[in-house]
């Protein structure tokens, strides 16, 4: 189920853009759960990173729709972001947050369901789990194919991504358990290694991105053996 939120300050207009996401839905056969907020901090006093979508109105008098996004980006690299507005020009400054696209209002259905079919390719191609977990600044959402590697340090999480590094609350045993299987290992109690970015084992270290890792005598058979099924499973 795609999840989806409207942030859109006009009753009308946000009647309107919800109307049109459930036909496009219900053409396509597929289901969808949308949530719609009259402000951006409504939308972000509820925010959950679990979104696929969100359609985010530029002119809003709390907060405008280009801050907001910004702070989404805080909040959430992944979720996919459309912009709603009155004037096409203002959505060019969108590709600074990396917006997907912009709608004009009045929205036209051709025009729409084409944006949609734009989301549905976007979010087929995305390979790989995204996992929520908490930060000091509240959800954060990662893909991760983009981990390198986690590392526990004195009851906290520090993740190494692509997309940089931050740290979180939780324990190596939870996290382990959300992961896609196989595709992590731990070459010692610190680290769990993400296997796609491994370059190389050079005697007791594993070199991960520009990092090299401490492989422990207690790990090293089974870390050896998981990281050879796994580039063996890839070829």
């Amino acid at each position: 189920m795609v999840q989806i939120a409207i942030v859109e300050d006009e009753p009308s207009a946000a009647q309107e853009l919800e109307e049109l996401v459930k036909a496009y839905f219900r053409e396509k056969k597929r289901d969808c759960a949308i949530c719609r907020y009259e402000s951006a901090l409504y939308f972000f006093d509820a925010y959950r990173a679990d979104l696929d979508l969100v359609f985010m109105d530029i002119d809003m008098p709390d907060i405008d729709g280009l801050k907001a996004a910004a702070k989404l980006r805080e909040k959430d690299e992944l979720v996919l972001l459309v912009f709603v507005t009155n004037m096409r020009q203002y959505a060019v400054k969108g590709y600074a947050v990396n917006a997907l696209d912009f709608i004009v209002k009045p929205p036209v259905r051709a025009t729409f369901f084409a944006l949609m079919d734009k989301v549905q390719r976007v979010l087929n191609a995305r390979t790989g789990v995204d996992i929520s977990v908490k930060t000091s600044q509240g959800m954060y959402r990662v893909a991760t194919k983009n981990i390198r590697y986690i590392e526990v340090r004195r009851h906290r999480l520090y993740f190494y991504t692509e997309q940089g590094d931050f740290e979180a609350w939780g324990n190596m045993r939870d996290i382990e358990k959300m992961l896609p299987p196989r595709s992590f290992s731990r070459c010692n109690v610190c680290y769990l290694v993400g296997l796609a970015h491994i370059r190389g084992i050079e005697g007791d270290e594993v070199l991960v991105g520009e990092a090299r890792l401490k492989i422990s005598r207690p790990r090293r058979k089974e870390f050896i053996a998981e990281v050879a099924q796994y580039f063996g499973s890839e070829r």
